[in-house]
Order: C-alpha cells, then structure tokens, then sequence
C-alpha cells in the first residue's frame, strides 16, 4: 500500500471522481485513497490526491490558500455559475473598462466577506449534495461562508472576457466571485474557464497528467514523511 499524496493536473470534462477512479486502476487493491478538495468537470489544474495514511492530512489541506486563474465573460449568467450551465439572465452591456473593474474589485472583493455558496455545488444539505437537490428542481437554501480574498487582479483584458489571478482562503467559490463581480458592475458574468494553479505551498508546476499515471505514478508520489515541509511553508 501507499502512504503519500499525488499531485495531478486534472483535464477539463472530467470529474474530481473520474480522476480517482482512474488511479484505482493502477494502485494496489484496497488501497485506501481520496482528495483534498474537488475540483468542477470544466475546471483544470492542481488535485491533490491523498493515499493511505495520506488521507488523515484532509483538514491540513483545508486551512491552506488557494490560487486561481479563471476567464470571465461578461454579459450573462448562468444557473452554475459557469458556461456548463444554462443562462438564465442577459445583458447588452456597454464596455466596463479596466479601471473600473479594479475599483469595484478593490472596494468589495478584498479582505474577509461572507459569500454564498452556489446552489450547484457539493455541499450537503440533510445528507444530500446542493447539486443533486437543485437538479431535481427543489429549494436550496445554503447559508453564508466567511472567506478570505487576498488578491483578485486583472490579468488579461479582452473585453467582453477578462481573466483574473484570485488567491484565497479555501472553500471560496471562484465561479461565485465571477458572477458576483458582474453583479456589481451593473451586468452580468460567467465564468468560461478555471484552472487551480496552487495549494499552499503545493504546485501544478510539479503535478503530472492524468495520461502519464501509469508511467510515472510510483515516482511522483510525495511520502508522508516528507510532508512537513510544504505545511510550515508560509506564502
């Protein structure tokens, strides 16, 4: 059996799960095995996986920073939150400009604030995942989150997409910033692309492709004991 983590840089159109059962595959049987936070099928990037004793670091994991890169459209929103979902309002807008994108950005989406979950999301509600309630048509009442945006900057400007650099506490919800965003700026938005960039001190830079697991699967596993580093690494 295995007792580490496994960085992975997930493709887009497959699920966190998909991922998981993929490795099952190729790992020893009844290798215990799970991840340290989801990530949406049209979304890419960093999964970190944990195996074996591994597993036990998952509320390690929940107290590190998150980094993003995601592409907003502006104009519409959808139902979740991203272009997967089915547009629910729209828009002709004239252009935002940069600077007034900053401005709002600088003056309601830095520092601590409370945030909604969106309705199509993992969270439970009596035992059962938002997702699943919200596709049989029935209410979703989710309550406010406190997170924490450390940077939400302008990294691209092709009106009407913009792509933004987010670091943030985890359990903020990217797609909701976006959609929020356009909210505020008098229009609406969607998120059309997201990629994980890092946890903590943890990197895409390092993972693999899930097209090179049976290649490099028994290499790239980080043990448990060689752990401690990336947790005391303060970013």
């Amino acid at each position: 059996m295995i007792d580490g983590i496994l960085l992975v840089d997930k493709n887009e159109g497959i699920s966190s799960y998909d991922v998981i059962r993929k490795l099952k595959k190729l790992l020893p049987k009844g290798q215990k095995i799970g991840h340290a936070g989801t990530l949406d099928p049209f979304a890419t990037g960093l999964l970190v996986i944990l195996l074996g004793k591994g597993t036990k670091l998952m509320s390690k994991f929940l107290t590190l920073e998150k980094e993003y890169t995601v592409k907003a459209e502006f104009g519409y929103e959808t139902d979740t939150q991203d272009k997967e979902g089915k547009i629910v309002e729209k828009k002709d807008t004239k252009k935002v400009s940069k600077r007034d994108i900053k401005n709002v950005i600088k003056n309601n989406f830095i520092g601590e604030f409370d945030q909604i979950p969106p309705i199509f999301s993992a969270k439970k509600i009596k035992g059962k995942k938002a997702y699943d309630l919200a596709r049989e048509g029935k209410e979703v009442d989710l309550p406010a989150k406190r997170i924490n945006v450390k940077k939400f900057k302008i990294s691209e400007y092709k009106w009407p997409f913009v792509e933004f650099k987010i670091q943030c506490s985890s359990g903020t919800y990217v797609r909701t910033l976006v959609r929020d965003l356009g909210r505020e700026l008098n229009t609406f938005a969607t998120a059309v692309e997201l990629r994980r960039n890092r946890i903590g001190a943890f990197d895409v830079k390092y993972s693999i492709p899930v097209e090179d697991f049976s290649v490099y699967i028994s290499q790239a596993v980080i043990p448990v004991d060689k752990l401690d580093i990336f947790f005391t690494d303060e970013r």
